[in-house]
């Protein structure tokens, strides 16, 4: 278990005894013990081999057993009896926008509320607007959280896509029955949010492809499994789909399950412009929707597809009947950015606020990435919860990035790091003075959650 996981584990312990009411230096100390793993420039496993992980500054006796337990075993018992001590609704409460552990806490002990379907029908009879710390405009704002939630509960960000999507890939790929495998779907046309995550596989034999897929670790209940399809629910509510077809088959599905349904459709009357059918089995030469290999045309990949269709090859990113047909027919497909474009990155945090690495180790890596530069923006002394930096700490890290570049430019590198600062917008102002911001190079201004009416967040940023 890494030093990540076991830092988030311990920030859920800091949550979950708030929830309970327990003393906040208690609740604190794990915060601070799990801001402290994340900032460790030396390896966790061997911190705690060498018995030192207790030299660690902030990581104290109680801390050191609970950490062990976790690396050396996966598990901690702390933590389970914890969380089974814990209404699960309390907990799920937690996602709804502006409730915190205080808040969620007070509802319970006042209004026994102990599950979203309680707190939407106690905001609804008005009983939380009537609460000390809530208000008519936060039980409004509650509701609409909440409905917000209902409606996108089965859709996901990318980010969280691809964290669950790529094991399983790899998984799949190494499968040894397993020809070809991708991912389909929205999450293949790089779309911000996806419903759920498609894979298409190609193999002569899908039978134990299927029994690996729906027996996997991290998999809560398998929807369906079939002979070459089975839906799964994987932790996070995740639904993930599989669908296994003959290798001949494979180019035309891996463009049907893409899609998107509009380009699809011009695909299709393309083909029949043509005087061909175009489905998911195959482009064949037929008048009429067929399946017979002895008609389908030799088409190994999309790109073969594409050009049988007079196109050039549109990536799934731009498959969305949005003008891609014309620039393909004229042979403009513009390139898509790659990583080899991006130069920088003007929004960061390091380990002097809530990041996890030195400025040294950053400006290493990034380097190495080919990058040419990257902002040093830690949160201002406002969000203290994040150990923003007060204006000493500003000046301390000005002169540790002015020696990180001296470095850099010693060694030949032409890689530098910019200073900055993510300074909060605060009812009376910017977090800091001008005169301080104007030593900075990059400077992020952010409301973050001091305020959620509409109007008091307007008034801050035009102040």
């Amino acid at each position: 278990m890494d030093k990540d996981t076991v830092a988030g584990v311990l920030k859920e312990i800091g949550v979950l005894l708030e929830l309970k009411g327990e003393n906040p230096f208690k609740t604190r100390a794990y915060v601070n013990g799990a801001r402290t793993l994340e900032g460790l420039t030396e390896s966790l496993e061997t911190l705690i081999q060498e018995k030192r992980l207790g030299e660690v500054k902030g990581i104290g006796k109680a801390l050191v057993e609970k950490i062990t337990e976790l690396v050396e075993t996966g598990e901690l018992e702390y933590y389970t009896n914890l969380k089974a001590s814990i209404p699960a609704g309390l907990i799920e409460m937690l996602d709804v926008q502006g409730m915190g552990p205080k808040k969620v806490k007070a509802l319970h002990d006042k209004l026994s509320i102990e599950s979203i379907e309680a707190l939407e029908t106690a905001c609804k009879a008005g009983q939380v607007a009537e609460l000390d710390g809530f208000g008519k405009k936060s039980e409004e704002k509650i509701l609409e959280s909440i409905a917000f939630k209902r409606q996108h509960a089965s859709h996901h960000h990318r980010h969280k896509m691809l964290h669950a999507a790529e094991p399983i890939l790899g998984d799949l790929r190494s499968h040894p029955d397993v020809i070809r495998c991708d991912i389909a779907g929205s999450l293949r046309r790089g779309k911000e949010v996806s419903g759920d995550i498609d894979f298409l596989v190609s193999a002569k034999d899908s039978s134990d492809i299927i029994e690996a897929f729906t027996t996997r670790d991290g998999i809560l209940s398998v929807l369906a499994a079939g002979g070459t399809k089975a839906s799964v629910l994987l932790e996070g509510g995740i639904q993930a789909d599989l669908r296994v077809v003959e290798d001949s088959e494979y180019a035309s599905a891996l463009a049907y399950f893409t899609g998107s349904k509009e380009h699809n459709i011009v695909m299709r009357q393309r083909a029949i412009d043509r005087g061909l059918r175009l489905n998911e089995y195959g482009l064949f030469k037929s008048t009429e929707e067929t399946r017979d290999p002895e008609l389908r045309l030799d088409c190994n990949t999309e790109e073969d597809i594409f050009a049988a269709l007079d196109l050039a090859y549109v990536p799934p990113e731009l498959r969305e009947d949005r003008g891609e047909f014309t620039a393909a027919e004229n042979g403009d497909i513009p390139r898509l950015i790659e990583w080899t474009d991006l130069k920088g990155s003007l929004h960061n945090h390091s380990n002097w606020s809530d990041g996890h690495e030195s400025l040294e180790e950053i400006a290493e890596y990034m380097s190495g990435l080919g990058l040419a530069y990257w902002a040093v923006t830690d949160h201002s002394k406002a969000s203290f919860q994040a150990n923003g930096l007060d204006e000493a700490r500003v000046q301390k890290q000005l002169k540790e990035i002015a020696a990180v570049n001296r470095k850099l430019e010693d060694d030949g590198n032409s890689f530098r790091l910019l200073s900055g600062i993510e300074v909060d917008v605060l009812k009376k102002g910017l977090d800091f003075e001008d005169d301080l911001l104007a030593q900075l190079e990059i400077v992020v201004a952010s409301m973050h959650v001091a305020g959620s009416d509409e109007k008091d967040n307007t008034t801050r940023l035009i102040k």
